[in-house]
């Protein structure tokens, strides 16, 4: 291939890639195929609605719950300890959970719908972490 060549696919392809790359990524987890709805009231840090992602492995990491303020004021709940109970027509099960040797700041009393016909209630805590 020709010097000249070259240098012209160089100096085209460059710019396309730029712009390939210039275009933002949204995502929309509300719409997750795994979502957990919920409430939880954290005490004096106040009420907050929530939504969190489920996470598809087996690991020990968990994944940040979104959360809106009653204020409106929105962020993400960082979970360090769970204690659940699940309820389905079933029966109960309960889950606690601990990631690491400490327990977060903020302690949250939460009620939520991880399925139809099922209900989540528990407490956990954490670190909520204002963005807007």
């Amino acid at each position: 291939m020709s010097r000249k060549l070259r240098l012209s696919m160089f100096v085209l392809a460059i710019p396309a890639l730029l712009l390939g790359t210039a275009v933002p990524a949204t995502a929309d987890p509300s719409r997750a195929p795994h979502v957990l709805v919920g409430t939880a009231d954290c005490g004096s840090d106040g009420t907050f609605d929530f939504f969190g992602t489920e996470s598809n492995s087996e690991s020990t990491t968990w994944n940040p719950v979104f959360i809106t303020r009653s204020d409106g004021a929105t962020g993400l709940f960082i979970p360090a300890t769970v204690d659940l109970t699940f309820t389905g027509p079933e029966g109960s099960f309960s889950f606690t959970e601990a990631k690491g040797a400490t327990s977060g700041p903020v302690s949250c009393d939460i009620d939520g719908a991880p399925a139809p016909g099922f209900t989540l209630t528990g407490t956990v805590t954490g670190k909520i972490i204002l963005t807007g």
